[in-house]
C-alpha cells in the first residue's frame, strides 16, 4: 500500500508551486496604486511627483527612466517616491509599444521625417537588450537623427497627460488633507468638550 503524504507536506507543495508562479502583474500594479494612494505629504509636492512620473514613464527613454525621474523631482521638488511608482505604472510591457507607436506618430508629423516604424521597432528591442551605456552609444548616438524625432513625438505626446495628471493629483490629495484637518478638528472639538463636561461635572460635587 502507498504511503500517505502528511498534511503539512501538502500544504507547503502547493505554497512552493505558488512561490514559483510569482505575483501576478495585477496585483502588483494594484499594490503600487493603493501605495501611491496612501502616500503623505504637501499635495503640491506630491502632484508634482506625479506629473513627472507620467510624463518620463511616457516618453520613449527607456533604460533612463528611473534616472530621469530622479533627475526631475530633483530639479522640480517634486516626490520622488510618487514619480518612480506613476513611471513604473504607466510604462509597462503592456504600454510600452503604445507609447512608442504613438511617439513614432506624432515626431514624424513634427519632423516629417520618413521613419519607419520598423525601425522603431528595433530601437525598442535594442533598449530592452542593451544595457544603459550601450543605449546611449549604438540609439543615442550613432542614431541620434532619428532618435530626435521618436523623442520630440515623445514629449508633445507625454505633456498633456502630465499637465492633466498634476491637476487630478493636486486635486486628489488637497481633498484628502482638507478630509484629514477635518477629522482632527473634528476629534480636538470633542477632546475639548468631554474635558468642558468634565470640568463641569466636578464643580458640582
Amino acid at each position: 500500500m502507498g504511503e500517505i503524504a502528511p498534511a503539512n507536506k501538502k500544504i507547503n507543495s502547493l505554497s512552493s508551486r505558488k512561490n514559483e508562479k510569482g505575483i501576478s502583474p495585477g496585483r502588483t500594479a494594484r499594490y503600487q496604486w493603493l501605495r501611491l494612494l496612501r502616500l503623505r505629504g504637501d499635495p503640491f509636492v506630491l502632484a508634482r511627483g506625479v506629473a513627472i512620473g507620467i510624463f518620463v514613464g511616457l516618453t520613449p527613454t527607456i533604460p533612463f527612466h528611473t534616472i530621469l525621474v530622479v533627475f526631475f523631482c530633483a530639479a522640480g521638488r517634486g516626490n520622488l517616491v510618487a514619480g518612480i511608482i506613476v513611471s513604473f505604472l504607466v510604462s509597462n510591457p503592456l504600454t510600452i509599444p503604445l507609447h512608442y507607436y504613438l511617439a513614432w506618430k506624432v515626431g514624424t508629423v513634427l519632423t516629417g521625417t520618413s521613419l519607419s516604424w520598423e525601425t522603431v521597432k528595433n530601437f525598442m528591442d535594442l533598449d530592452y537588450d542593451l544595457n544603459m551605456f550601450e543605449a546611449v552609444k549604438l540609439i543615442y548616438i550613432n542614431s541620434f537623427r532619428a532618435m530626435v524625432s521618436i523623442l520630440l513625438g515623445g514629449i508633445v505626446f507625454s505633456l498633456p497627460f502630465a499637465i492633466a495628471g498634476y491637476f487630478s493629483a493636486l486635486f486628489l490629495y488637497s481633498k484628502r488633507q482638507k478630509r484629514q484637518m477635518n477629522r482632527s478638528k473634528e476629534a480636538r472639538h470633542n477632546d475639548l468638550s468631554k474635558l468642558n463636561k468634565q470640568n463641569s461635572d466636578s464643580r458640582f460635587l
